[in-house]
C-alpha cells in the first residue's frame, strides 16, 4: 500500500533523489530550490498562499511499510500572469492551391502565443524506476490525486486545466527541436534557456520571432517529433486522456512537448468525485470498486487506494484503509474511481 500525501520540508534528501530521475524545473534538482517549493508547498496546502500564481501543491508517495518515497507530482495553481506569460506554440496551417498545376498543399506551421491569464497546470509527475511495474500501479495514483483534489478545492484553482509532456530528449538534456531553432534565436543551450524561464521568461518574446515558422523548413525527424510524448511520458499522456484532457494543438516552445488540457469541470475525476461517510466493510463484496479514498484534516492531506463499495452516502472499506488514513467509522472522506 502507498500513502499518498502532501509532501513535507523532511522529504527534501528523498525527493531530490527522484529529481535527479526527472530532471525538470517542474521538480528542482538542486536543493535550494526543492527547498523553497517544499516550502511553498506546504504554505499552499494550509491554505496561507491566496495568489495562484504563487500556489504550488507537492504530493508525494510514501511506501506504508518501509516510509520510502516511490513518487510524486504536482500541482501548479496558476500559469500565466502579465509578470511571467504562459507562452506556447500554436499549431495551425494553411492551403495552397495552384490551378494552373492543379496543385493543393497544406502546410502546418507554429506561431509563438502567450497568455497573461493562464490555466492551472499539472506537473512534476515521476515514479522511481523501480516501482514503474509494481502492480499497484503508484503513478496512475499520483496522477488522480491531483484531480481529486482540484474537485475538493476547486475555489483555488481555474476554470481550465493544462499539463506539459515531456517530449523524446537526446543524450546529455538536449533537444532537437531547440537545437534546430530556439537555440539559433537565443544563443542558449537548452538546459540554460530551461532554467532561466523559470525565472524570467522575457527573453522569449524578446528574442523569439513573431512571423510563423513552417515545419517543412525542419528536418523530418525533427518535425515528427513535434507533439510528440516521449517513451517514458506515454504513460502519462494515457492517464490524462482517461480523465479527459486533449492535445490542444499547442507545443512548448523550447522542446516541442505536447501540451494536453481541458475544462477542469468537465474533467471525470472530477466530476465523479464524492463525499462519503468511511465504514469498514467491503473486502469481499463483488461489487466492489478501486477508489483514491482521501481525508484532510489537521494532519494534513492523505489518500490511499481501496476497494471499496459506495452505497447511499457510505464508502465501506477494508479496516486497514482506516488505519492508513487514521479515521474511525463515520468520518467524512472524499473519494474518486480509479480507472
Amino acid at each position: 500500500m502507498f500513502l499518498i500525501r502532501n509532501a513535507r520540508p523532511g522529504d527534501l534528501r528523498q525527493l531530490l533523489k527522484l529529481a535527479h530521475e526527472l530532471d525538470s524545473i517542474n521538480l528542482p534538482a538542486e536543493s535550494s530550490e526543492l527547498r523553497a517549493l517544499l516550502e511553498r508547498s506546504e504554505r499552499s496546502f494550509a491554505g496561507r498562499i491566496r495568489q495562484r500564481s504563487r500556489a504550488v501543491y507537492l504530493f508525494c508517495a510514501e511506501d506504508a511499510r518501509t516510509g520510502a518515497l516511490a513518487g510524486a507530482s504536482m500541482i501548479i495553481g496558476k500559469h500565466g500572469t502579465p509578470r511571467a506569460p504562459h507562452y506556447y506554440l500554436q499549431v495551425d496551417s494553411d492551403e495552397r492551391y495552384s490551378h494552373a498545376l492543379r496543385k493543393m498543399f497544406r502546410h502546418t506551421y507554429l506561431r509563438l502565443r502567450y497568455s497573461m491569464d493562464g490555466p492551472s497546470e499539472l506537473g512534476g509527475l515521476i515514479v522511481k524506476r523501480a516501482m514503474r511495474r509494481n502492480p499497484e500501479r503508484v503513478g496512475r495514483q499520483l496522477s488522480w490525486v491531483r484531480f481529486l483534489y482540484i474537485a475538493k478545492h476547486r475555489a483555488r484553482f481555474e476554470r481550465e486545466l493544462i499539463a506539459e509532456m515531456l517530449p523524446p530528449m537526446t543524450p546529455g538534456y538536449r533537444n532537437a527541436f531547440w537545437d534546430h531553432w530556439g537555440g539559433l534565436v537565443t544563443g542558449l543551450t537548452f538546459r540554460e534557456a530551461d532554467r532561466l524561464s523559470s525565472r524570467d521568461k522575457q527573453f522569449i518574446r524578446e528574442l523569439f520571432p513573431e512571423s510563423p515558422l513552417y515545419t517543412f523548413l525542419l528536418p523530418e525527424d525533427v518535425r515528427n517529433s513535434l507533439g510528440a510524448a516521449g517513451e517514458q511520458t506515454r504513460g502519462a499522456v494515457r492517464l490524462l486522456e482517461q480523465a479527459g484532457m486533449r492535445f490542444l494543438d499547442q507545443i512548448d516552445p523550447f522542446d516541442g512537448g505536447p501540451y494536453y488540457g481541458g475544462v477542469v469541470d468537465h474533467l471525470e475525476p472530477v466530476k465523479n468525485c464524492r463525499s462519503y461517510r468511511i465504514v469498514s466493510g467491503g473486502e469481499s463484496a463483488g461489487d466492489a470498486e478501486n477508489f483514491l479514498v482521501a481525508r484532510e484534516d489537521r494532519q494534513g492531506f492523505r489518500a490511499v487506494k481501496a476497494t471499496a463499495i459506495a452505497e447511499q452516502g457510505h464508502l465501506a472499506a477494508p479496516p486497514e484503509i482506516l488505519k492508513a488514513l487514521a479515521v474511525t467509522e463515520g468520518d467524512r472522506v472524499d473519494a474518486v474511481p480509479l480507472p
